[in-house]
């Protein structure tokens, strides 16, 4: 879904946030297993103002191999600490304001690790002209099929249950942003290689103008590759996983949310595979999916085996809420069907334009768009559930 101009999920106000906890991408990953750095005070979502003290604490399994810790305010380099305890004190301004605090950590080996709070006084809300709405929409037959060629005489959309001005139906063509998390948990490994097969395979999926980036996820996230559109770097991102560890399923969405919000784009999904249960995050489900009901996010979602016990459930509220869909597979050996199945429902949506009458009230407004078959077949149509209506 997206206003004429912007897409839901883009910020009032520029905005970039540090990527904590992500490596930079190309590094080795093996010096990062037991490596982390965390920020005790203040608090995620604190509101701060004066001298206020900034502390925070290493994990590592030689603590001689940490160098040293950097301190940012907003970006900016405010104090670089080489010795515990890890803390200064800043002074924020007699206001209380929106900072974004950041600490990197930095190993002997080269790897670096980081954590990041914000301020309480951050609204981390989706700014949205509501006066013309786009929502890309799946259509699929009792087959599973997917329906190409309605006109759009078939299709009518409602909002809060009043029905809305229809402007144009057409097929999806815009070039799309999409972020690939890979579960590489201790529980992945004898599934690795046909994942990595899977992913390299939905990767040559892509077109040329599209990009994606590759998250890797075990009891910790990575980012082993930035956004690209060169797929020989994609695919080499992805077979460097290694099975090793628990699963910080939550956590890994929540980076990927953090680093597809600064790229322009008017296309955004996730293809998300995974294992287990999340065993390992810090983040927690109802905060995520708050965070993917806002944002302009496609999920997908691949569930492997049958280890899946409340993540079947979050998989599939994740998907359902944001338009995409969530598949369970018991076997390694059907990953590559799923992705090419993703990849063709990300060719084939139909974008739906409409105009909405809904108050900028700030409340969350329920889309609904049903379609009838000229042709009398059932359908099944799946899109976002809805957007934030804000000023």
């Amino acid at each position: 879904m997206r206003p004429s101009c912007r897409r839901p999920g883009l910020l009032a106000a520029a905005l970039v946030l540090a990527l904590a906890a992500l490596p930079a991408p190309g590094q080795d990953l093996s010096p990062r297993r037991g490596f982390k750095v965390t920020i005790v005070e203040p608090p995620n979502e604190d509101i701060v103002s004066g001298p206020t003290k900034i502390v925070a604490e290493v994990e590592a399994r030689d603590p001689a191999n940490v160098v040293k810790l950097e301190f940012f305010v907003d970006d900016e380099l405010v104090f670089t600490d080489a010795d515990p305890p890890y803390q200064l004190v800043h002074d924020f301004g007699v206001r209380p304001g929106v900072h974004v605090i950041r600490v990197v950590a930095h190993h002997r080996s080269g790897a670096t690790v980081s954590d990041f709070v914000i301020t309480r006084a951050l609204n981390i809300s989706y700014v949205v002209n509501v006066q013309r709405v786009v929502m890309d929409v799946a259509v699929r037959d009792d087959d599973r099929r997917l329906v190409p060629g309605l006109p759009a005489s078939s299709f009518r959309v409602f909002e809060d249950g009043r029905e809305q001005e229809l402007i144009e139906v057409s097929p999806e063509e815009r070039p799309i942003v999409v972020g690939l998390l890979v579960d590489s948990s201790g529980s992945m490994r004898e599934h690795l290689e046909d994942a990595q097969t899977a992913g390299c395979r939905f990767v040559d999926e892509l077109r040329d103008e599209d990009r994606a980036f590759v998250v890797d996820f075990d009891e910790a996230v990575y980012l082993v590759q930035e956004p690209t559109a060169d797929h020989a770097a994609l695919c080499s991102s992805i077979r460097t996983t290694r099975a090793v560890g628990g699963t910080a399923l939550y956590d890994a969405i929540h980076a990927a949310f953090r680093v597809i919000n600064r790229i322009p784009a008017e296309r955004k999904a996730f293809v998300i595979l995974s294992d287990g249960d999340d065993t390992a995050s810090a983040i927690k489900l109802d905060r995520l999916l708050e965070e993917a009901r806002g944002s302009e996010v496609t999920i997908y979602a691949i569930g492997l085996g049958v280890g899946l016990g409340d993540a079947r459930s979050a998989l599939r509220r994740l998907s359902d809420d944001t338009g995409g869909r969530a598949y369970f597979v018991r076997r390694s050996s059907d990953l590559e069907e799923t992705y090419r199945r993703i990849a063709e429902e990300l060719r084939s949506l139909y974008q739906v334009v409409y105009a909405s009458d809904h108050e900028l009230d700030g409340s969350f407004v329920r889309v609904e768009i049903s379609v009838v078959d000229p042709q009398g077949r059932k359908l099944e149509v799946r899109h976002r559930r809805g957007y934030y209506a804000m000023p």
